[in-house]
């Protein structure tokens, strides 16, 4: 039998070593591997979903900030349209407001509630008694007050006994408005 040089055996020892690492890595490290593998696979399934949840975390505080700002929207509205229960206080300080510009109130009558869409109208039909300029100042601190009222329907005509504090009768439409916050919203059930 030939005998196998030196080099030539060191080749089979080597290739032998192989083949039972080989062998060992697959009886030993095979199911490791596996695992690893799941392991990897579930570690990039958990990124994609942290990343998809962090998307969702800065879409809340969006939404979040576009309901602060709706109810902030809500006040204001609030603050110029009041609901029926203050409405009342609302004519009473248009009242104040004509006594404050010395006009004389003559006739001051509330008309019936009109639905309109969400909102709510309330006119009210006014005489009053005053000097020219005073009817313009009385128009002009209706218009800066908070609450959205309307003037309509005015008609100057000069008094029939002048005085220094009466030199014109005023009649006009003012119309106020309310609403509740479930007509605002749209609502059905009172809100939570």
């Amino acid at each position: 039998m030939p005998s196998i040089p030196w080099w030539g055996q060191i080749l089979i020892a080597i290739f032998g070593a192989a083949v039972l690492c080989f062998f060992i890595d697959l009886m030993m490290f095979s199911d490791l591997r596996a695992q690893a593998e799941r392991d990897e696979k579930e570690a990039q399934k958990l990124d994609a979903e942290v990343r998809e949840l962090e998307n969702v975390r800065v879409q809340l505080n969006d939404y979040k900030k576009k309901i602060e700002e709706y109810m902030r929207d809500l006040q204001a509205y609030r603050a110029n349209i009041p609901e029926e229960v203050r409405l009342s206080e609302t004519l009473a300080q248009l009242q104040r407001i004509a006594q404050a510009r010395s006009a004389v109130v003559r006739e001051f009558r509330p008309g019936n509630v009109q639905k309109r869409g969400f909102y709510y109208e309330k006119p009210v039909s006014i005489k009053a008694g005053t000097t020219y300029d005073q009817i313009g100042q009385l128009f002009a601190d209706i218009a800066a007050l908070q609450r959205i009222v309307r003037v309509s329907d005015v008609e100057i005509r000069q008094a029939s006994a002048q005085t220094p504090k009466l030199t014109i009768e005023a009649s006009y439409q003012l119309t106020t408005f309310f609403a509740s916050e479930k007509d605002i919203l749209g609502t059905e059930d009172e809100p939570k």
